[in-house]
């Protein structure tokens, strides 16, 4: 019974003040539509675009989606697209103001949105009176990401052919020293292949011993070459080795030298569209329903705090 004569005391009260809320309603309806018209606040239209990350190198635990959000949210592309799009002067801000770039970053911030759908995608999204800019801002970005991203891995590439191009220089030099030392021991001592040399001249040797030749100077004559051959042939066999080893390494070098210059070559796109952006043709913000909605809730809520306030008083007054 208390509620209900509660109730009804504030259904009277609400009676007694109906012509004030009703005046409060119509009049906070009327001034949120106004200040929510365009004469006040400009429309902004929507500009979006989800896309999917693709060639990206790996360089720490972080997913190609996040690698991609820490590159989009960069200040290298936040800057160019503030410049290319002049900005400052859209969102009104003078260059010579102190917080100048605070200001500009705020602004950029407020209306363009990098975030991480449930698809492991990237949504871009530009708010912006003009919707064809705000078409032009997200293309621009995508166009910017991917010339980024190619800078900062050509770059990785350009480093990667540089040491390899070092290291072939190297070996190459590597190769002519040993080549030039076998050739040394081939004039010198006559060594051309240590391994069949020494069982042809080995079998030729014991033939003449066996004949019984061994007054002629032909028996001399292949002693001394396998004199050669025990002189040298191990240092030979050994320099024959590192040469080998050092020409496979550097034909590695080599296919890996241009197979990193055919990269740096390569166009490449690092954005798969998923859904591509388009030029809105309805305003997103603001959203006069709610504008005007929140503003008569609030101000009959502030009407009704204040009647009860005075129906109180006069009610103390009466008593």
């Amino acid at each position: 019974m208390k509620n209900y004569f509660e109730s009804d005391e504030v259904l009277s009260l609400f009676w007694r003040w109906r012509k004030q809320l009703i005046i409060v309603f119509f009049i906070s309806f009327i001034g949120s539509a106004i200040f929510s018209s365009p004469l006040f606040i400009k429309p902004k239209y929507k500009s979006f675009a989800q896309v999917y990350p693709t060639n990206l190198q790996k360089y720490s635990d972080e997913s190609a989606t996040e690698q991609m959000l820490q590159m989009l949210e960069s200040d290298i592309i936040r800057d160019a697209i503030c410049s290319q799009f002049e900005l400052d002067s859209i969102y009104d801000i003078e260059k010579d103001d102190k917080s100048f770039k605070a200001l500009l970053y705020k602004e950029y911030s407020e209306n363009v949105h990098f975030n991480k759908t449930k698809h492991e995608s990237v949504e871009i999204a530009v708010l912006d009176t003009d919707p064809e800019r705000a078409f032009n801002i997200v293309n621009a970005i995508l166009e910017r990401f991917n010339i980024e991203v190619k800078r900062l891995q050509d770059e990785k590439l350009k480093e990667a052919v540089r040491t390899i191009k070092e290291m072939m220089v190297i070996k190459s030099s590597e190769i002519d020293y040993l080549e030039n030392e076998i050739n040394s021991i081939r004039r010198e001592y006559g060594i051309l292949d240590y391994g069949s040399q020494v069982k042809s001249l080995s079998r030729e040797y014991y033939r003449l011993l066996a004949r019984g030749n061994t007054k002629s100077g032909k028996v001399d004559r292949v002693k001394k070459e396998l004199d050669n051959l025990k002189k040298k042939g191990v240092e030979y066999e050994r320099l024959s080795g590192r040469l080998w080893v050092a020409r496979d390494s550097f034909n590695g070098l080599k296919l890996k030298y241009e197979a990193e210059q055919n990269e740096l070559q390569r166009t490449k796109e690092y954005i798969m569209n998923f859904v591509n952006p388009y030029k809105a043709d309805k305003k997103t913000y603001p959203v006069r329903w709610l504008i005007v909605l929140v503003s008569v809730g609030a101000c009959l809520l502030g009407a009704i705090g204040v009647i009860s306030f005075m129906d109180r008083i006069n009610k103390e007054t009466l008593a």
